[in-house]
């Protein structure tokens, strides 16, 4: 076989090639798997968002919880007397069951207080409460503070200012 064969077969099979480029036959496999790709994308974007999504209604849902059981405790405050021996200063902490079945590390801190301008009442106490988690100790709502006067209870004269 001489050079100029070779060369010649060389330029056919490189023709040949460059022909089947210029043909259309396996291109709509190639757009298939283009567009495969492109939806696997989307859909796991997608299940991303859902999940991201699923997180924060949880925690919505145990700061909900939280709220409530700090409501109930504020309420208990609000119906006892204000000389009554659980009003007493000092720190508590109990574990609750929330409505959502979980349970909650319930923390009141009651702290005297003197006279205030605005509330009228010689003697005032700071109820502050703090809903943690138990199982991983994060603070899950508060510190939520609420005063209650000794005035608004008994309207005598020695407990509310002139």
């Amino acid at each position: 076989m001489s050079a100029v064969a070779f060369i010649e077969l060389r330029g056919n099979a490189w023709g040949r090639f460059a022909a089947k480029l210029h043909e259309e036959t396996g291109l709509g496999l190639v757009e298939l798997l283009i567009s495969l790709l492109v939806l696997n994308i989307g859909i796991f974007a997608t299940m991303g968002a859902f999940t991201s999504g699923a997180v924060a209604i949880r925690n919505s849902s145990r700061i909900s919880t939280a709220s409530a059981l700090a409501d109930k405790e504020i309420e208990g405050f609000r119906d006892m007397s204000y000389s009554s021996s659980s009003f007493a200063v000092g720190t508590t902490t109990a574990n609750q069951t929330g409505a959502d079945g979980l349970t909650y590390s319930v923390t009141t801190a009651i702290t005297g207080g003197a006279a205030q301008a605005t509330s009228g009442s010689t003697a005032v106490k700071v109820v502050t409460i703090t809903i943690t988690d138990p199982s991983s100790g994060r603070r899950v709502y508060g510190p939520a503070s609420t005063t209650f006067s000794q005035c608004a209870q008994d309207l005598t004269a020695t407990a509310c200012a002139t």
